[in-house]
């Protein structure tokens, strides 16, 4: 492979025999006007300059002739028949920055790569079909796949090496990143077909991106339960969580688990998932002082946090804690997802209503500053006797963590052990950090705190309304369906434009064309938002989102639907696939194919319930060949197989016959009833025009009335709860 001779090469020539480096230290005979040249980019800042996305603007006055991924870089790269030179991470990334400091902000690295590549740099929040496509490709190529995405591709966009962070200065028989540059640039000189590996690459993805063949597509509860199975190889049954090395709460597989349990009352299943919740909860990767949880932990035990915070995954963890948390009847578990949902709300959404990006990972004071504490800290904060108490609680040391040179992260010690040591009991230690983490809280915010990322993205925002408004409904909890109702009306008003979802906004600048997940996830929420407060305008934004969705992303020969509306041609992305892979956020075929399904139950719209339908059944064979990448796709099959139903109700809503009514379709997920809520009179005839299926739903004989269908057929109307209650139970097999 290309990728190996690579790595071989590299190897070669980074030291000479006698350990040296090669070539000059630095390129002292460099003409004085490269250098000049260096100098006037990095005064006056080089074609990043005025782009919206924070990332690309840190790089904006690096030496090095950054150009924004778009037409006037690729024309450059094919007219002087350069490599291209891409670098694909987002703000809040530590290595990004690392990377940063000792290659884009050095003089000669900027000279050398401004003489022989044309730079790009992309940020994968803004382009995530870019990156989804290169972090594939090297990954195929052999490359370490992460962020900083580092690539190499011919001027038409093939990729012919790749990798992660390279340091600036190789040691022993690493190369430093120089060393790179200059390998690379020989063998594109060199090499007549550098880019043969790469071209085939292109293709193995393209085929894998084809769902396979399955005859007639039959799924059904045995399919799904095969992949679950599967799933349980990858579990860690000691500490929780997924794999044996670093901890991700993976929010769309421990969804995929909690509806698992929920169906089938799968012991081991429930066991996981509840060890996972309650490591997670009382390990260091949760901000006990916020409620908010951080990316992921550095080690198997939870315990320290890589400090980075995002809003897809808080979002989703809110959800799967308040609905784990019913189900299996936690109220910890519940109070850690309210807790989630009060910081975003506090901290995180806009004046306008949309919620920003996250947390830089990178600290002011270093290393996990902010976050951390020493005893003389708690001390100096709550006094004597409270610090010792919350030290012991919370596992403040004297010798704190190596990594953090010293300071203590803090964890919830929440054994018989140390309620022994307390003499507390678990209620009483529980107030106990009621009354005092505010006052921590207080001091911490004193501190210079990590960057915040200021975009506001559609998707994101999407799965943030999803949160807000399940939570709102079961909890009965107003504030949680007022901050998704200023959520989504940011979306549909601000985002939404001329048929197309915008990616998001930055100081109300757009940041391009939104992609598939960008119309999915917010018209998950606008369906979830509806059940939760009952507005038709929501019934009637998603149905326009779901109409954009199947104009524009719908492949109908793959049955399936792609990351991107663009065309290659138009904005030189050299291959357009399905968007499938699920990792930490699900991905925008799984998540359209559900809002779909959804939303032709809800219309009574075959043509778009079957798009759904088909987009399912054609992807679940992943689900059962790679359920670690398919948590949403586990969700959505879950939905099919369960026999789902939708639930209207017309009346009065403050008529108390309404409201006992809904008093049984509130506490429902989403995975077994689709409410819709009606005034006595019914839809409005703008509604029933793309919602056939509530025609005729009116409050009979002057009385709350309940409707329960499912695609093809009704039970009887009623007006009783007993009965609606036993009509839902009986779909729910």
């Amino acid at each position: 492979m290309i990728s190996r001779s690579f790595a071989l090469a590299l190897l070669m020539v980074s030291c000479t025999s006698d350990g040296e480096p090669r070539g000059p230290a630095r390129l002292a005979a460099e003409p004085e006007a490269s250098m000049r040249a260096t100098a006037v980019i990095r005064r006056e800042g080089n074609h990043l300059r005025g782009e919206p996305s924070p990332y690309l603007l840190q790089h904006a006055h690096n030496p090095v002739d950054w150009y924004p991924w778009g037409e006037e870089a690729l024309s450059r790269a094919r007219r002087e028949d350069r490599p291209i030179f891409l670098s694909i991470g987002y703000s809040t990334c530590h290595w990004c920055h690392v990377m940063e400091e000792e290659s884009f902000e050095d003089d000669e690295v900027a000279r050398f790569l401004n003489e022989h590549f044309v730079s790009i740099k992309v940020d994968r929040e803004q382009r995530p079909d870019l990156d989804a496509l290169y972090l594939e490709a090297v990954r195929r190529l052999g490359g370490s796949t992460g962020w900083p995405l580092t690539v190499f591709l011919t001027p038409d966009g093939v990729p012919f090496f790749g990798g992660t962070y390279f340091p600036r200065h190789g040691a022993g028989r690493r190369p430093g990143f120089l060393d790179v540059l200059r390998e690379v640039a020989r063998r594109y000189r060199e090499d007549d077909d550098v880019a043969a590996q790469g071209r085939l690459v292109f293709e193995a993805i393209e085929r894998a991106a084809r769902p396979p063949s399955t005859g007639d597509r039959a799924v059904d509860a045995r399919t799904l339960d095969l992949a679950m199975t599967r799933l349980a190889g990858a579990r860690d049954p000691e500490l929780g969580g997924f794999g044996r090395r670093q901890k991700f709460p993976n929010a769309p597989l421990l969804l995929a688990e909690v509806r698992h349990v929920a169906r089938t009352d799968d012991v081991e299943t429930r066991a996981h998932l509840v060890l996972t919740l309650e490591q997670a909860m009382r390990g260091g990767v949760r901000d006990h002082l916020a409620g908010t949880f951080h990316r992921y932990a550095v080690d198997r035990r939870w315990h320290v946090p890589h400090f980075e915070k995002t809003l897809y995954d808080n979002a989703q963890l809110a959800q799967v804690y308040v609905e784990a948390g019913r189900l299996l009847g936690r109220d910890d578990f519940v109070r850690v997802g309210r807790a989630v949902l009060d910081d975003l709300i506090a901290g995180w959404q806009r004046e306008d209503g949309g919620f920003v990006v996250g947390f830089d990972a990178d600290d002011p004071g270093g290393e996990g500053f902010y976050y951390s504490w020493t005893p003389a800290e708690l001390e100096a904060a709550l006094g004597p006797e409270d610090a010792r108490t919350f030290a012991t609680l919370f596992g403040v040391t004297a010798a704190g963590e190596p990594l953090l040179e010293g300071r203590s992260v803090l964890h919830r010690i929440d054994d018989e052990a140390a309620r022994a040591r307390l003499d507390r009991s678990p209620a009483e230690l529980d107030a106990f950090v009621a009354r005092v983490a505010p006052r921590l809280r207080s001091v911490r915010d004193r501190r210079a705190s990590p960057a915040m990322d200021d975009k506001e993205l559609a998707a994101w925002n999407g799965l943030a309304i999803i949160a807000l408004a399940n939570v709102g409904r079961w909890l009965d909890e107003p504030r949680y369906v007022e901050a998704a109702r200023r959520a989504a009306r940011f979306v549909m008003e601000r985002l939404f434009e001329g048929g197309v979802m915008l990616r998001g906004r930055r100081d109300g600048a757009s940041l391009g064309e939104g992609f598939l997940d960008d119309h999915a996830l917010p018209l998950l929420g606008l369906l979830r938002l509806h059940a939760a407060d009952g507005d038709p305008r929501w019934l009637l934004e998603a149905d326009r989102l779901g109409r954009a969705i199947t104009e524009r992303f719908h492949d109908p020969e793959l049955d399936a639907f792609h990351q991107s509306a663009r065309r290659g041609e138009l904005d030189g992305l050299p291959l357009r696939r399905p968007d499938l892979d699920d990792g930490v956020l699900p991905s925008g075929g799984n998540a359209a194919a559900l809002a779909l399904l959804e939303l032709g139950a809800v219309a009574g719209d075959r043509r778009t319930y079957g798009l759904g339908e088909r987009a399912i059944r054609a992807a679940a064979p992943r689900a059962v060949q790679s359920p670690f990448g398919s948590g949403f796709l586990l969700v959505a099959l879950d939905h099919l197989v369960g026999e789902s139903r939708e639930a209207v109700i017309a009346g009065d809503p403050e008529d108390p016959r309404t409201r006992a009514l809904w008093a049984v379709i509130r506490p429902t997920v989403p995975s077994r009833v689709l409410p819709v809520r009606l005034p006595a009179a019914g839809a409005s005839e703008a509604l029933v025009a793309r919602f056939g299926a509530l025609r005729g739903k009116v409050a009979l004989d002057g009385a709350p009335t309940a409707y329960v269908c499912e695609i093809g057929r009704c039970e009887l109307p009623t007006d009783d709860p007993a009965t609606l209650r036993a009509q839902l139970a009986s779909g729910a097999d």
